[in-house]
């Protein structure tokens, strides 16, 4: 996307944002009794009523703050300035050309496949308490906390450091003692190296995965991650504990919800293939 596409597209999402919200605040005049007229720019009106709902978007006010007169006044002030750069938008012509058209073409599918989703995967899913418990019984894996690792490392700033303490490791020195000498990870190298127990997600990726492998007592090669060169040594292990319908309660809610989404997802999509006549040339794809 070049240059002057890149600004129409930034244009367009304040011209979008504003017409929606004058059209919002068009029915809101019409059904409500706070639908007074709060500005007006040229033959575009800015309600009361849509004023205070666009500013129960705003942070602190979404968490039950307060804004003072002045703030107010700043944020309709923002909302006169997006109407003015739509309407100025309009004036230029810009609506009329052929790169405005694309995009405003791409903002409605995008749009509209949002609100079908939610039509559709979101409304009218509903998870029972019977289903939960019975998920629950069929499924204990999922009730499970997950299984945890306790490790140890040294930190090194480079691979000739780690290579060296490598060494001494391998020629019968103590792990906890080479930790305390030479590991940079000030936080754990006055306790011999110890993270303590951690489970899957919490360490970076490229570390977690080192240290699952590893058995309890066993010491990793050397392991490079953006914090420098690591040498892991895996102090213990414990299966994580079931966990009591009450607390997997809500976990196990959200995994039905997913997979009802999903189910509902597939089979919507399935359907609208087996009406549609879909033509596909492979061999452009070359």
């Amino acid at each position: 996307m070049n240059k002057k596409l890149l600004v129409l597209s930034a244009v367009l999402i304040f011209s979008v944002t504003i017409f929606s919200v004058s059209c919002k605040q068009k029915e809101a005049a019409k059904e409500s009794s706070s639908g007074q007229v709060l500005a007006k720019i040229n033959n575009t009106e800015i309600t009361l009523s849509d004023f205070n709902e666009r500013l129960n978007e705003y942070p602190s006010v979404a968490h039950g703050g307060t804004l003072d007169l002045e703030t107010k006044k700043g944020f309709l002030d923002n909302l006169i300035v997006r109407e003015l750069l739509y309407q100025e938008s309009l004036r230029t012509g810009l609506d009329k050309e052929k790169e405005t058209a694309a995009i405003l073409e791409e903002m409605k599918k995008r749009i509209l496949v949002e609100k079908l989703f939610k039509k559709e995967l979101e409304e009218n899913i509903k998870i029972t308490e019977e289903e939960i418990k019975k998920y629950y019984d069929e499924h204990p894996e999922e009730a499970k906390a997950p299984v945890e690792t306790r490790a140890s490392h040294i930190l090194l700033k480079s691979r000739e450091e780690a290579d060296m303490v490598q060494k001494k490791l391998k020629a019968g020195s103590k792990f906890e003692d080479l930790a305390k000498t030479h590991s940079i990870d000030t936080g754990s190298k006055v306790r011999g190296g110890d993270l303590g127990f951690f489970h899957s997600g919490v360490m970076v990726p490229e570390f977690e995965e080192a240290a699952l492998k590893l058995k309890k007592g066993e010491i990793s090669d050397v392991l490079e991650t953006r914090f420098g060169f690591h040498i892991i040594k895996v102090t213990d292990k414990r299966e994580g504990k079931s966990k009591t319908y009450d607390e997997a309660k809500m976990e196990l809610e959200q995994s039905l919800l997913k997979k009802k989404k999903k189910e509902k997802f597939d089979n919507l999509v399935a359907g609208l293939k087996s009406k549609a006549s879909i033509t596909i040339k492979e061999d452009l794809l070359k």
